[in-house]
């Protein structure tokens, strides 16, 4: 009787044994979390300064927004001077 329940917690082990390693497998490094994290993150204030430009742009080129256009009108004036 005592060798069954060893037999059978020695079985248990081993499959909580294998359960950690398989979740081992699965959760990335902390490292690599924080490295995740932080292109994340980058991406996100990147895509967003990118979206307002582009809708300012956009709306600026349009007429709807006036001071934007006198803001393009400039920097369109100083881009022929920064190329050369």
């Amino acid at each position: 009787m005592q060798q069954k329940i060893e037999k059978e917690g020695l079985e248990h082990l081993k499959n909580i044994e294998e359960d950690i390693e398989e979740i081992k497998e699965r959760t990335p490094n902390p490292r690599v979390s924080f490295v995740n994290g932080i292109l994340w993150g980058a991406g996100t204030v990147f895509g967003t300064i990118l979206a307002f430009a582009l809708l300012g742009w956009a709306l600026s080129f349009f007429g709807f927004i006036p001071g934007f256009s006198d803001i393009a009108d400039y920097v369109r004036a100083l881009m022929p001077r920064l190329i050369r």
